[in-house]
């Protein structure tokens, strides 16, 4: 059965519809970075919803009642996520156990750098006094402004994580209401079966980055542990399941989780051969995750544009920081999906999709 795009009721002149959507950008931007304390919770909150809707929509077949079905589902996450908090903490308990190691070598290594320059560039000592007192001035003024903004980051943490179980419970427990109201506001001639139809691929699609993306997490800890394993590298465990879970940042993440590694690697290693050993690891679990991985487990229902996507992330960055970096790339895809349904706005959903799923005409496959 083939389905018709919703259409507009009437054609505008380009220049006020160009004129229209840059106005109504700039004041999305403006809404998203001062409303982000409500905002990103309930961003946070609508995409886990989706998740485990099938689950309590699973446990209501069982005769629960919607209420319990979804408090026992919230229960479920929070214990599994206590106990990977719990796997964490206990990997990082013995590695902050070889910290003040790594500081003194980190010292020696800043001293052998120091001395270093001073051959090579001709630094005196005085010089180097001077310097150092620099930063360190620099370093005192700076250290209430660091303390602030993480003691500020840590409270909106808590509270983020305090709010999203309860938007979470809301939004399973009326989600029939807000199925309609989104059928009553684009209610059109052609009726309210395609808003639901629209619905429906939106849940899907997040539904299948997020399981895709637990699953490819979990391959990538897998592999990751498996490697630093093979080559000898302590504290594997914690290293691979750590920069797994920075994997959920598009691009970046998987780079970042494999500095601490290479660092620890570099300074407490016994040659060279460790870090190189560490950048062979990750580089090949990068290489398998972007080219065979993901394609495969996400699948091509929700691939975006990679420049898009970038743009997403350095824009998700700026406006809502690291979580809008994981939230904005899954976004553009649920845009792309409403996009291809709307006539007036199928270009925008052309550009933000994967060019190899249209044809020379601009039609979707």
């Amino acid at each position: 059965m083939k389905h018709h795009p919703i259409k507009t009721v009437r054609e505008y002149p380009f220049w006020l519809k160009a004129s229209v959507t840059l106005i109504g950008l700039s004041l999305l931007f403006v809404i998203m970075s001062y409303g982000k304390f409500i905002l990103m919770p309930l961003a946070f909150a609508a995409f886990l919803s989706m998740l485990l809707n099938p689950i309590v929509s699973k446990l209501e077949s069982w005769k629960l009642g919607r209420a319990f079905s979804i408090l026992l589902t919230i229960l479920l996450v929070l214990v599994v996520f206590a106990g990977i908090i719990t796997l964490i903490s206990a990997q990082f308990v013995q590695f902050a156990e070889r910290i003040p190691e790594v500081t003194e070598r980190l010292k020696s290594v800043t001293a052998d750098g120091i001395q270093f320059l001073e051959e090579t560039v001709g630094l005196s000592q005085e010089q180097r006094t001077n310097y150092l007192q620099q930063g360190l001035t620099n370093l005192i003024d700076s250290s209430g402004q660091y303390a602030s903004s993480f003691l500020g980051a840590t409270t909106n943490a808590f509270t983020l994580m305090s709010l999203i179980p309860i938007f979470i419970f809301f939004m399973l427990y009326y989600k029939e209401m807000y199925q309609t109201f989104f059928e009553k506001l684009f209610e059109q001639k052609e009726g309210s079966s395609r808003i639901d139809i629209v619905l429906t691929d939106v849940q899907e699609v997040t539904q299948n980055y997020l399981v895709g993306m637990l699953t490819v997490i979990g391959i990538l800890a897998i592999l990751n542990t498996t490697g630093l394993f093979i080559i000898g590298l302590e504290h594997a465990i914690f290293f691979g399941v750590f920069a797994s879970l920075l994997a959920v940042i598009p691009y970046i993440g998987i780079i970042i989780g494999a500095l601490p590694p290479l660092l620890f690697a570099f300074l407490l290693g016994d040659s060279l051969i460790t870090p190189l050993l560490v950048i062979a690891v990750f580089g090949t679990v990068q290489f398998l995750e972007g080219n065979f991985i993901s394609p495969r487990i996400v699948g091509s229902k929700v691939s975006i544009n990679p420049f898009m996507a970038l743009l997403a992330l350095i824009i998700g960055g700026e406006v809502w920081g690291i979580s809008g970096m994981i939230l904005f790339v899954p976004l553009i895809g649920i845009l792309r999906v409403i996009f291809e349904e709307i006539e007036g706005v199928k270009p925008y959903g052309y550009l933000l999709g994967n060019r190899i799923e249209y044809d020379s005409n601009g039609a979707s496959d």
